[in-house]
């Protein structure tokens, strides 16, 4: 089977790792853009592939060069978004394809191929907000595209499923799935704390992610300062280690000095892929306190299961799908709230019973429901059952 894979500029790690285990070992080749944010995943290790790249453009950096200093002008003074350069055509003489999201310039392209060569597609979703990206005619007719010559949609919560039954596509075309993560390398090990510069007696919470506000980290450093100030948790040392990078790394480190936070904070950067258990496992707690917005809402948390496949306690929010992700297996709290965030945190962190116990079902959870074996598995069978028509 030949597979055109079609990330954008979503090229990460965890993104990848399935289809490096399909059935059949099929011949995948993956449409790649160049961004700032796919470097970002590079340093990672998603350059790591062990598929052909074939690179696609947008159209402020390739194409007659008029048109690209027009769109260059446009997008940076006339909201103009950057659009990719029609590709459906290089498409052609593949077996099957596979894009993401309804509303991407990818899945135009991949829609426009399935109508021109009746080539089998299916478009991974992760968002969860009805009617989203519909802000302009060229987005909202993408969607209608999409959703008329799409044959399968791949989401990985009922939030998603739901989303799309408004947005009007049938149940029949519609295939719930668990991504999964490799529940080898994130596993529980014994924490190698000197080499980050934590003590063994320092309570460490681990932030994961991008420094933005979405992810809720200014009311993680609001709670942080309330536990400074508890009594409960007077001798022990609070440390929060940050491990991140993208924009708003400026603004966080406002909020940290204003707060008076400067000694219990830490800014991790960003790290390899392949080395992030070693960070998880020094955590005695991890936390997600991601918030909604009117465009986003946490869609998965792949953080949330390398956390507890690592065997480390997991405090989170009720957003997006944060609730069916962890399920029981740990603490949620509202979201934009610093009072509930640390009423959860101080639960955890005053109690080692309890922290042990939540990491032992987060463990069990992430290895029941979460494995890359499983997730391999399941697109495979979807695979095979599309070719079959």
């Amino acid at each position: 089977m030949k597979l055109a894979l079609l990330q954008g500029n979503r090229f990460t790690p965890w993104h990848l790792a399935a289809f490096r285990h399909l059935r059949e070992n099929p011949d995948i080749t993956a449409f790649r853009a160049e961004s700032e944010i796919q470097r970002h995943f590079e340093s990672q290790g998603a350059d790591a592939l062990d598929f052909p790249i074939e690179p696609i453009h947008f159209d402020t950096h390739a194409g007659f060069w008029i048109e690209r200093v027009k769109n260059r002008f446009l997008a940076r003074y006339g909201n103009r978004e950057a659009q990719i350069l029609p590709f459906h055509e290089r498409l052609r003489g593949f077996d099957l394809l596979q894009s993401w999201e309804l509303f991407t310039d990818w899945s135009g392209e991949a829609a426009e191929a399935r109508r021109k060569w009746d080539i089998p597609l299916a478009v991974m979703v992760w968002d969860n907000i009805p009617f989203n990206m519909e802000h302009s005619a060229y987005r909202r007719d993408i969607k209608a595209h999409v959703r008329k010559q799409a044959d399968r949609f791949l989401v990985h919560t009922e939030r998603s499923r739901r989303m799309l039954r408004l947005e009007g596509v049938e149940d029949a075309r519609i295939v719930k799935i668990a991504p999964g993560v490799d529940t080898h390398l994130f596993s529980p090990g014994t924490p190698d704390r000197a080499r980050f510069g934590f003590d063994a007696e320092d309570l460490v919470l681990l932030f994961v992610g991008w420094l933005l506000p979405r992810k809720g980290i200014d009311f993680l450093l609001m709670a942080l300062r309330e536990l400074v100030d508890d009594p409960k948790l007077a001798g022990r040392r609070l440390r929060l280690w940050m491990v991140g990078a993208g924009p708003g790394r400026d603004r966080v480190e406002a909020l940290v000095r204003r707060l008076g936070l400067e000694q219990v904070c830490v800014f991790g950067g960003s790290a390899p892929y392949t080395e992030m258990p070693a960070y998880f496992r020094v955590a005695d707690v991890f936390v997600l306190p991601s918030i909604a917005t009117p465009q986003w809402q946490e869609q998965f948390g792949m953080s949330l299961i390398e956390a507890m496949a690592s065997g480390v306690p997991v405090v989170s929010t009720l957003s997006g799908a944060i609730p069916e992700i962890v399920g029981d297996a740990g603490l949620l709290c509202q979201p934009n709230d610093f009072v509930a965030l640390h009423g959860a945190l101080r639960r955890l962190l005053t109690d080692p019973s309890a922290r042990q116990e939540l990491a032992q079902r987060g463990r069990t959870h992430a290895e029941s429901c979460f494995s890359l074996e499983g997730y391999a598995e399941n697109l495979s069978a979807i695979y095979e059952e599309m070719l079959r028509g």
